[in-house]
């Protein structure tokens, strides 16, 4: 009996192992060709959720987010633009392509190269696939076009334009010939196009930029004057570099009665040289400058040298300094350009401060006229320049101005001030202050307050120059300067 049951437990343990292996078998069958059916099946179902998604995406106007965002910069080759959002700075990247729409505030149809970096726009766009779907320049910010009157004030902030001050952003987008730059980088001849909101700019677009002049051989006219186009007047000095206006202008040297011009035409951050020792110098006639002053009592010196205005004084064609003054009167300091036989010039004083029963927060512009014809030009915003002068004769001239020549604070220095501006950074360029050669870096000059140009040039490397506006804080100040970009050609 236990041999029959040990066989019979032996065959029943071996029927239950071939019928689990039978089981198993077809298990892995059922399940391989579960695996390839679902994977046959699942493949065409993807491919079709997938192009029915980009389908969706690409179609004109769909969109999950909206924003008010500055423009940044553009990349026509990889088709993207980068945008800074108004509220928060952050900044993030988009994909365009010919689904995207561009409208200006007018709902006007724009291409994406007449979009313009600085620009303020509305932006929607779909989030999956960081696709732009919409841009219109957002008809409620401000925005200005081709402005050249401006005047900025970097230590508070804030630029005004016409009658307008706005204040500028910690974040403001500035950009030059598709280039994000700073705003010490901005300079006073550039031509702008701001855009803000509530108040505040949040982008600059340099339409024109500047250029540089050096002058060759200028040592006849050392102690003259040079007009860039009416747009810059300085005064001669020994191998000075000049910030000029970026086009074509008319360029005068002139000196004791003489002068030369020649048309010189200024590409942006790039520096051209004139060579003065083959010009053609033209002796030019003297004019008779008939003064009349309010008020009377008011004394006139021209270029430093104080001129009796009871008759017609005798001035040589070209460009001259002039300065009124009288006891309790605001100063007038600006440039006049005698450019026939004879002339009127009026000008009237307005009460200072210290005087003035009543004064208005805004001084009204002082003017001064120069004109043979009938109708006066006023010269004080025709030449709303800086005044670069290192002559010891003219540093006794005062150099205060009024609003519109302020500027004049420039390279005039007292060499009596202990306390100094120090450019640290970057080393072994050359530096030069308002067109005036200063040295090599590391390097300083006097402090004084003002505005100033600093311009820091090496050979084979790309000009750069910088506004500086200088406090009246008795101690030095210290600026360093990013590293100068080589020119690929050099």
């Amino acid at each position: 009996m236990k041999d029959r049951r040990f066989k019979s437990n032996r065959f029943k343990s071996n029927g239950t192992k071939t019928y689990a292996a039978v089981i198993m078998l077809l298990f892995v069958c059922l399940t391989g060709c579960g695996i390839n059916s679902s994977n046959d099946t699942a493949a065409p179902t993807n491919q079709a959720d997938a192009a029915e998604a980009s389908a969706f995406v690409k179609q004109p106007g769909i969109y999950d987010s909206e924003d008010v965002a500055i423009v940044v910069k553009k990349d026509m080759e990889a088709g993207t633009v980068q945008f800074q959002n108004v509220s928060t700075s952050r900044r993030y990247t988009l994909n365009y392509d010919g689904t995207t729409t561009l409208y200006d505030k007018n709902d006007q149809a724009l291409s994406m190269k007449q979009l313009k970096e600085g620009s303020v726009v509305t932006v929607r766009f779909y989030k999956p696939d960081k696709s732009l779907s919409y841009v219109k320049e957002n008809p409620d910010c401000i925005s200005y076009s081709n402005v050249q009157n401006y005047s900025m004030d970097l230590k508070n902030g804030t630029i005004q334009i016409g009658g307008e001050l706005y204040n500028i952003s910690g974040h403001v987008v500035v950009v030059s010939d598709g280039r994000e730059t700073d705003m010490m980088e901005v300079n006073q001849v550039d031509v702008l196009s701001v855009w803000g909101y509530k108040n505040m700019i949040y982008g600059i677009h340099v339409e024109k930029g500047h250029g540089y002049l050096r002058l060759q051989n200028e040592d006849y006219f050392v102690g003259g004057w040079i007009d860039v186009g009416d747009k810059v007047v300085r005064k001669v000095s020994e191998d000075m570099l000049l910030v000029v206006p970026e086009g074509t202008y008319n360029v005068t040297v002139s000196q004791k009665g003489s002068s030369a011009t020649q048309e010189i035409t200024f590409a942006r951050n790039e520096e051209m040289a004139w060579d003065l020792g083959d010009v053609e110098i033209t002796v030019v006639q003297k004019g008779n400058i008939i003064f009349t002053l309010n008020p009377v009592t008011a004394k006139v010196t021209i270029d430093g040298r104080e001129v009796n205005v009871s008759k017609p004084v005798e001035l040589e064609y070209g460009l001259h300094q002039m300065r009124v003054t009288a006891d309790g009167y605001d100063t007038i300091a600006q440039y006049i350009k005698v450019a026939e036989p004879s002339a009127n010039i009026s000008v009237e004083l307005e009460k200072s401060e210290e005087t003035a029963e009543e004064e208005t927060s805004e001084t009204p512009e002082k003017s001064s006229n120069v004109d043979t014809d009938s109708d006066e030009e006023p010269t004080g915003k025709k030449y709303q320049t800086k005044t670069s002068d290192d002559d010891e004769e003219e540093e006794s001239s005062s150099k205060e101005t009024e609003e519109e020549s302020q500027e004049s604070k420039s390279s005039v220095v007292s060499s009596s001030n202990k306390y100094r501006v120090y450019i640290d950074a970057p080393e072994g360029v050359e530096l030069y202050l308002d067109g005036n050669y200063v040295g090599i870096t590391p390097t300083s000059f006097n402090k004084a307050e003002g505005n100033y140009v600093v311009t820091l040039r090496k050979t084979g490397y790309q000009t750069r120059s910088y506004t500086l506006q200088i406090d009246n804080e008795e101690k030095d100040v210290n600026y360093s300067f990013t590293e100068l970009v080589k020119l690929e050609d050099s």
